[in-house]
């Protein structure tokens, strides 16, 4: 949990119990049990709906984010192997270089300003050079055509991933829906503090539950809706990982 559920629930609950006993105290509840009720039931009935689809809209953002990191990442690794097959010894070795450094400067300096929620464009020249490099290649055997149109293919793809994930780095939540859902979250507590619960306990454990969950699911929503940040942050893992398994070995000749 961040620091920011803890401090919303600190707050929230004692003042929740603390409206709850003021309203049994100056407000006969018991009255109005059954207009509160409807009254709860149609605001439960919302915000479960309306949260259920926020959930689900950032839950689908936040993978297609992730996918868009891993794809990239097997990308230059195909792409590293591909250009392998290709019988131009020093445009191999321009084009692996040029992908690896591409790769360590997207963990390096990209990342920590993408976890920041910043666009950058850190690694726009690496890969520039790295298309540079794929595309420079001597093609002279029919051997070579195959091996070029999947690396070049393979460069398109890494290209797709690299646009979609800086795109999804500035994707958020409507501020409009997200002030919809905290005004939905205060009258459902507001709400259960109203009903007219004959034992004080019940009622204060009740609306204690009431705010911890209505918290939490906020918390839900917030942290999705950072995929770089929080408790489950996209990782630069799948890029960082990538060893380039053919290092050591000569380019095709």
């Amino acid at each position: 949990m961040s620091r920011t559920y803890w401090l919303r629930l600190v707050a929230s609950v004692p003042a929740a119990l603390i409206v709850q006993q003021v309203l049994r105290q100056f407000v006969d509840l018991q009255i109005e049990v059954g207009s509160v009720g409807a009254f709860v039931t149609a605001i439960g009935t919302l915000y479960s709906v309306l949260t259920g689809f926020t959930v689900i809209s950032v839950w689908q953002q936040f993978t297609d984010t992730d996918r868009a990191v891993k794809r990239e990442a097997r990308g230059l690794a195909e792409l590293w192997r591909y250009v392998g097959y290709v019988e131009d010894p020093s445009g191999v070795t321009r084009a692996r270089s040029a992908i690896e450094r591409y790769r360590d400067e997207v963990v390096a300096k990209e990342w920590p300003a993408m976890v920041a929620g910043i666009t950058t464009t850190a690694a726009e020249e690496e890969y520039f050079q790295m298309a540079d490099a794929v595309n420079g290649m001597k093609v002279t055997t029919a051997r070579d055509v195959p091996a070029w149109a999947e690396a070049v293919r393979t460069l398109g793809e890494v290209s797709d991933a690299r646009g979609e994930r800086a795109v999804f780095v500035t994707i958020r939540m409507p501020r409009l829906l997200r002030l919809l859902l905290y005004i939905a979250t205060v009258t459902l507590v507001v709400g259960t503090a109203l009903l007219g619960f004959e034992n004080v306990i019940v009622g204060a454990v009740v609306l204690t539950f009431t705010v911890l969950v209505s918290l939490l699911v906020l918390e839900v929503i917030d942290d999705l809706d950072e995929p770089f940040g929080g408790a489950w942050a996209i990782s630069s893992a799948p890029l960082a990982r990538i060893r380039f398994g053919l290092r050591n070995l000569p380019a095709a000749k």
